[in-house]
């Protein structure tokens, strides 16, 4: 499997190559980070605009790795439904039935449960629980303030990316690299190219600790 002809035109790295390990996270992360910021669950969502420009960089760093990493190559994947490739782990090497880390593989998953719970819900069982669960909700909402407090507002990026990049960066340089050292590294990579103000990052560090990545 190659990358898409498209993006063969592009086979730069940055000034002086790829050299370290620690080239590939920062910048991979990054870029995926970014890139999965503009996702929409359609068949073209990284194919124009913005998005396309990060792709193209995102395929040149990809590129770099198996070039050097020639053992990744059977890990290398193409998301079923939007057809961008990734890395995937060496287990699921070969399958055809993946989708990308970048939101469709969520999107699926969030698809499916909802189907589940459609099915379920028109069983007797289900309507029963159904009316039991809309009676506690009506109780709840009686008893809330009447002033709610605002939001906090969402993530920049979706706390399961994070682990996403962990698996690739262990791939990539052979040795155990934790999820807490991963967002450490994407949070200095994201202040250093000024994606957001110094308390907005603070928040989503916050945030990720508290909910788990």
């Amino acid at each position: 499997m190659s990358l898409a002809s498209r993006h063969r035109s592009v086979d730069r790295v940055g000034q002086g190559g790829v050299k370290k390990h620690q080239y590939y996270k920062r910048d991979t992360g990054f870029v995926v980070i970014k890139i999965q910021a503009h996702f929409q669950f359609s068949a073209d969502w990284y194919r124009q605009g913005e998005v396309c420009t990060l792709v193209k960089q995102y395929y040149v760093v990809l590129r770099s790795v198996l070039r050097t990493r020639s053992h990744l190559r059977r890990c290398l994947s193409r998301c079923r439904h939007c057809r961008i490739f990734f890395l995937t782990h060496p287990r699921n090497a070969g399958r055809r039935d993946l989708r990308c880390p970048f939101g469709c593989r969520e999107a699926h998953r969030r698809q499916r449960s909802i189907e589940r719970s459609v099915a379920y819900y028109t069983t007797e069982e289900g309507k029963a629980k159904k009316k039991i669960q809309n009676g506690k909700r009506v109780q709840g909402e009686a008893r809330a303030p009447a002033n709610h407090p605002l939001r906090e507002a969402p993530l920049d990026f979706q706390a399961g990316i994070v682990g996403y990049i962990a698996m690739v960066a262990r791939l990539i340089e052979g040795r155990r690299v934790s999820e807490e050292e991963i967002l450490q590294m994407v949070v200095r990579a994201m202040r250093q190219h000024s994606m957001a103000r110094r308390r907005r990052m603070d928040y989503v560090v916050a945030q990720l600790k508290k909910n788990g990545p």
